[in-house]
């Protein structure tokens, strides 16, 4: 019966965590930016030493390039008016749940009611791969930045080409669903 509760809870924990993709979104801007005479773009170059995955780096290109030309702007090298640098990484996240109600710390048995059944108390460990990408956008006249938008999403299932350009795309549609910002009034 221990045996298939914790493996219920893990069911449950795994399923909760896959359904969730791309989470933690954050954007950023220069507040005194005039975005709207923003229509053209360019990437900056990703610096060779970042170990950075090539194939990783044209798929979050390919990925913001569709994005921002669905909005109306059009990626050049001639005289662009903002340039886009990328930064991508990943690390080792352990997710710790603390299930609560040890009871019977002096008697024998050891768990307790969750949820509308007794069982093991405790705690569980899930262990995940966190990637990380964030997109700032500098004024190329000014070299200033002028907007950032950030995302961080479990990347240890995009263990194939398809998964990981699907996530990719993912990612790139929420962080820049506020780009441009909308002037305050």
């Amino acid at each position: 019966m221990r045996a298939i509760q914790t493996l219920f809870v893990l069911f449950f924990l795994g399923f909760t965590v896959s359904c969730s993709t791309t989470y933690g979104v954050k954007y950023d801007y220069d507040q005194q930016a005039n975005f709207a005479d923003l229509k053209t773009f360019d990437w900056m170059p990703v610096p060779e030493k970042s170990g950075t995955n090539s194939l990783v780096v044209q798929r979050v290109k390919n990925a913001v390039n569709a994005e921002l030309k669905a909005k109306g702007l059009m990626m050049t090298s001639n005289n662009p008016d903002f340039l886009i640098a990328q930064h991508l990484g990943k690390k080792d996240k352990v997710q710790v749940t603390d299930w609560g109600y040890g009871y019977g710390l002096h008697g024998g048995y050891r768990g307790g009611y969750r949820g509308g059944y007794w069982g093991p108390g405790g705690v569980s460990t899930y262990k995940y791969e966190e990637g990380s990408l964030i997109l700032d956008f500098v004024d190329a006249k000014s070299k200033k930045m002028i907007w950032r938008g950030a995302a961080k999403a479990e990347v240890q299932n995009a263990d194939t080409p398809e998964k990981s350009e699907k996530l990719i795309n993912e990612a790139v549609h929420e962080i820049l669903k506020n780009f441009p910002p909308v002037p305050s009034k």
